[in-house]
């Protein structure tokens, strides 16, 4: 070996000594039994530097393991839940948001390679982090769900490449996910090559323009957010003052849940709600109350479902009026209206079961 990192004396949270007859140490076993060695790993990884003077917190190894450690294990178990077959290429599509992904992912193996050079591993570990909690996961994935037909290549590369990147960090997740995406059980994500940065796929320009699109969306939802609307009722309008690109107009139209994106001399989001749109609204809340009854019924989004359903002479219109496209969103084999004389009239009631 060339270098050794010396680490930093662990004080308890006060940041006195700990010793057994102050009553303050920490049984390092006891951390690892209740959350896992990865992520007393990755926490003290990313609280900071190996050889800083550090002040343990349980809480704070807690929100480790919730942060990161879960987003990245969420972000495989929604992949492996809605595959559509057990062995998938590892391959990008032409998809604006995959070769987004692919040269944020490009340019992360560039930053963590240079980091580790140089031994700057709180760095390092603090932009994988970032990239999986808020690239990967809350665009990229949320963004690709409606589309993952087309999407589930590109992300099983993203995922095997990560699962190379945080080897060192974290490794027994890193196995599990890297074993189950090659399906070669034998094989060794420890025994695997670094990964290498592909300069052409970083798109500097894509990124930039992915960058600004976030943003618009951002102070839009903010917009919402400020006139009490839920995303779930569609609006008619957004206007907005930069020129975007037609692809990533289409991403923040179906963020913003917006009908049409106009340009404007400032970012304006129109909040009236039509008689239309209150319809429509109310359309997309009625799925979503029946994808939350198919989670928490343990069904998988493979499994057909019936939906029956009774309450006032107005919603049950609205229901059957819109009935193919609830059964096309939530992949239900029938919506049925139930006529029940107990039945409350003026309440929705909605049941689902296996079909």
């Amino acid at each position: 070996y060339k270098n050794v990192i010396s680490l930093g004396h662990i004080l308890d949270g006060k940041g006195e000594k700990m010793s057994k007859s102050k009553g303050n140490v920490v049984n390092p076993w006891d951390m690892v039994e209740k959350y896992g060695v990865d992520a007393v790993r990755w926490y003290f990884y990313t609280v900071n530097q190996p050889g800083d003077v550090k002040m343990f917190s349980e809480k704070e190894l807690a929100e480790s393991l919730r942060r990161f450690i879960m987003i990245y294990w969420n972000s495989f178990v929604f992949f492996e839940t809605y595959k559509f077959k057990k062995t998938v290429q590892h391959r990008v599509s032409n998809n604006v948001l995959d070769r987004w992904i692919v040269s944020r992912l490009n340019r992360l193996i560039a930053e963590v390679t240079k980091k580790l050079d140089t031994y700057d591993v709180t760095g390092a570990a603090r932009a994988i982090e970032d990239f999986t909690v808020n690239d990967l996961s809350l665009w990229y994935i949320r963004r690709s769900r409606k589309r993952f037909s087309e999407a589930q290549g590109t992300l099983s590369f993203v995922l095997l490449t990560l699962s190379r990147l945080t080897a060192p960090f974290i490794p027994f997740l890193s196995e599990e996910i890297y074993r189950c995406l090659t399906l070669k059980v034998k094989q060794s994500v420890h025994l695997a090559d670094w990964p290498k940065t592909d300069l052409k796929l970083i798109n500097k320009k894509l990124e930039l323009e992915m960058e600004k699109a976030r943003e618009i969306v951002a102070l839009a939802l903010a917009e919402r957010a400020k006139a009490g609307i839920k995303v779930r009722q569609p609006l008619q309008k957004l206007e907005i003052t930069e020129k975007i690109n037609k692809d990533l107009l289409i991403l923040i139209k179906d963020e913003i849940n917006v009908k049409e994106i106009a340009p404007g001399k400032a970012l304006k989001l129109d909040i009236e709600i039509t008689p239309e749109l209150k319809e429509e609204g109310m359309v997309r809340e009625i799925i979503r109350q029946i994808q939350d009854m198919r989670k928490k019924a343990g069904l998988t989004p493979k499994d057909k479902i019936l939906v029956e359903h009774s309450g006032t002479a107005e919603l049950n219109g609205i229901l059957a009026k819109n009935k193919a496209f609830i059964l096309k969103e939530t992949k239900a084999g029938n919506l049925r209206l139930i006529v029940n004389a107990k039945a409350d009239e003026q309440k929705q009631n909605l049941s689902i079961k296996k079909f």
